[in-house]
């Protein structure tokens, strides 16, 4: 049963928050298609979601392309990019901790066979299969859930904004070509927009500023859903120090290291 918790759960929430965003990216996507398919020449009727999901294009094209281009990369996990989000996320980390561990130690690559450099990535290693998944998990299997859920509410927010970003901007696009291929058409300048037309792209805006207003990945004062990663990461930074002891032997140790910790 305990293994089953370990491999089932996380997986449970991945697959919940991966329908969120799938849905949510259908459901502006196709509300982005109906309102402006006047603007495309083509006819497009209102249907559930249920349907949608179901169409054959949305089951083989649409919904595999958001898996394969958004939530496998996972920028917001593996990205070397500095956008605030990103490097917020990833420094939160707790197997950061193993690598100023090493860093704070008298010892060197030089003098210890089991000094931890970043490239190695022996932190990452032993923070996953020795610590987080093993010890902290018999221990308290309730943090790893914790863990996994508030990560993966960060992605979700972060990869809706994108698209809700994306989708704004696809708003004004068609609003603007429409309208220059109006003005060509009759040498005259024409609006034509429907009020669905213009509250779209602000709707879309709106939700974004929302999110942001409510989530702020600031490195001093993170509120929302990064206050909630920050917190839950720090208790296992936490738990971390509080085990010196254990992380001798199993660091300092391995391989038949001879050498331990101690602070400079």
């Amino acid at each position: 049963m305990a293994n089953s918790s370990k491999t089932i759960y996380p997986e449970a929430i991945k697959k919940r928050l991966e329908r969120l965003l799938i849905i949510s990216t259908l459901s502006i996507g196709y509300l982005y298609i109906y309102i402006y398919q006047n603007m495309f020449h083509i006819e497009v009727k209102l249907i559930n979601l249920t349907s949608l999901i179901q169409m054959p294009l949305m089951a083989l094209i649409i919904i595999p392309l958001i898996k394969y281009l958004i939530i496998k990369p996972d920028p917001l996990q593996r990205s070397p990019s500095k956008r605030k989000s990103i490097r917020f996320f990833q420094n939160e980390f707790p197997n950061k901790y193993l690598l100023e561990r090493c860093a704070r130690c008298i010892e060197d690559d030089k003098s210890c066979p089991n000094y931890i450099k970043v490239e190695s990535y022996s932190h990452v290693r032993f923070w996953f299969n020795d610590i987080f998944h093993n010890k902290i998990e018999k221990e308290n299997p309730k943090m790893v859930e914790n863990t996994f859920e508030k990560g993966y509410i960060c992605k979700l927010l972060y990869y809706f904004s994108w698209i809700l970003c994306i989708f704004t901007i696809l708003g004004i696009i068609i609003i603007f070509f429409h309208h220059i291929c109006l003005y060509y058409s009759f040498k005259e300048i024409k609006v034509d927009l429907t009020s669905f037309q213009i509250l779209y792209p602000l709707v879309c805006v709106s939700i974004f500023i929302l999110i942001k207003i409510l989530n702020k990945p600031d490195a001093n004062t993170p509120s929302g859903c990064w206050q909630a990663w920050r917190e839950v990461n720090r208790m296992q930074i936490s738990w971390l120090g509080s085990n010196e002891n254990f992380l001798i032997n199993l660091i300092c140790y391995d391989k038949g290291g001879t050498k331990r910790f101690k602070e400079k």
